[in-house]
């Protein structure tokens, strides 16, 4: 299964309102979390990968280097996360129709590399499953990874249901991933400079 296309969706759409100014543009070790968040997703070579963005679009990309990923704008942000996947799979499928799965991961999960998602990426290819989400603290959620058979549920998101209402309504089917660094969720300042103080993220 080598062949497998898998694209990628990035979401980078919401106003970080919680945080007091945009998430995506926050530095950390050299990069934004933007900027991060598409170099761990292109290192794949997959298939396309498509950021989302939204809120404050045109500032996030004036910041980014040039690459092989594709811009989309959600015009509909504000409602929610559910918009901002239908918006990155509509994109997807015009770059690559033929493609077997999806992966979504979000900007602000910044421990996520590489390394991580292949693993979710391999997870799919072995167990031959509709679904691959993350696991952790005992949760399931993104990064996850989606079959071709799921787009036409993934399409229908809307608002504030995000990829997590499928990955809910699977639980007890899907595969998952142990990965404890996507526990990290950062929404206010207070959290961005605990994050930044913590010294022993590994070699990330």
């Amino acid at each position: 299964m080598a062949s497998d296309r898998i694209g990628t969706i990035v979401l980078g759409a919401g106003a970080a309102s919680r945080m007091g100014e945009p998430k995506q543009l926050l530095k950390w070790q050299g990069e934004t979390l933007a900027q991060r968040a598409l170099r761990q997703a292109e290192g794949l070579d997959v298939g396309p990968v498509v950021l989302v963005l939204g809120a404050y679009a045109q500032l996030i990309e004036s910041q980014l280097l040039p690459g092989e990923y594709r811009i989309t704008y959600n015009e509909a942000w504000k409602t929610g996360m559910g918009s901002s996947i239908v918006c990155g799979l509509q994109a997807l499928l015009e770059e690559a129709q033929l493609l077997d799965a999806v992966l979504i991961t979000l900007v602000d999960q910044p421990l996520i590399n590489t390394v991580d998602l292949e693993k979710i990426i391999e997870i799919f290819k072995k167990n031959n499953t509709s679904l691959v989400a993350a696991f952790y603290e005992n949760t399931l959620g993104v990064p996850a990874l989606f079959s071709a058979d799921l787009f036409p549920e993934l399409l229908t998101l809307s608002g504030q249901k995000g990829a997590k209402a499928i990955i809910n309504k699977y639980s007890e089917s899907l595969a998952k991933l142990d990965l404890p660094a996507a526990k990290l969720d950062l929404d206010t300042p207070e959290e961005w400079k605990a994050f930044l103080q913590q010294k022993n993220f590994g070699n990330f």
